[in-house]
């Protein structure tokens, strides 16, 4: 798909500004629960699909580094403690595991050309009228080493992926917003009663499918097996 933006070096300040924008739309978490046992080089397992410890150390360090990245010098090994970003790394991946074996059964599938149509969003493509440039898009796509775009690539085809999952799970539950519902939230919220009610509906929407995928989320985690081995220290 990309073979032509292949072939030369190094913008890594465009990389992350593209990584920013794949951040899979899912914010489930959710511990994953079972037995110990015999695991040698795993760090879990879900429904037989290993997590490797190279995963789950990659993952955690990923996970460190976002932290270390946002708070510097605050963030300490006391802090990480505190925020349990061991246990988060693994629910992490055990989420992942669990959204995509899910995607794989509907066999959701995403196309190349939405992929590049994704990447395309990104305003560093975008001339001074707010238009995407496809020269400019050319120019700075091709700096960039291959291995970066195969790694941008394959993060928006996960982002798009769950996003697709994410729709497709919420139009199963036909989720509506009543007159009451809003009647009874500026009751609630007298200092925003002369708040738009179309903004409204659609926060109280929000809200009520952020519950329902939540749900969704623990019901389809509840009939995984999961198994995980992990240094006690862990």
């Amino acid at each position: 798909m990309f073979k032509f933006l292949r072939k030369k070096k190094n913008l890594k300040r465009v990389y992350w500004i593209l990584a920013a924008l794949v951040i899979p739309s899912f914010i489930w978490w959710g511990v994953g629960s079972g037995v110990g046992g015999s695991g040698k080089g795993l760090a879990a397992k879900v429904n037989r699909v290993p997590i490797t410890l190279r995963e789950y150390y990659t993952a955690l360090e990923k996970l460190e580094g976002n932290y270390r990245t946002i708070f510097g010098d605050k963030f300490t090994e006391e802090e990480a403690k505190k925020l349990n970003l061991k246990k988060r790394a693994l629910e992490m991946l055990i989420r992942d595991k669990i959204l995509f074996q899910e995607i794989k059964r509907r066999k959701i599938r995403v196309s190349n050309d939405e992929i590049l149509n994704q990447i395309k969003k990104d305003p560093s493509f975008f001339d001074k009228d707010g238009k995407f440039d496809d020269d400019k898009f050319k120019r700075i796509v091709e700096r960039i080493p291959a291995n970066e775009l195969k790694q941008i690539e394959k993060e928006t085809k996960k982002s798009l992926l769950l996003q697709k999952l994410q729709e497709e799970t919420l139009s199963s539950f036909n989720i509506i917003v009543s007159n009451e519902e809003i009647v009874n939230y500026r009751k609630a919220n007298k200092e925003r009663k002369k708040m738009d009610e179309e903004i409204i509906r659609q926060s109280l929407l929000f809200q009520k499918s952020q519950l329902a995928l939540d749900d969704w989320y623990k019901n389809l985690k509840a009939e995984a097996q999961i198994r995980i081995w992990l240094p006690k220290e862990e």
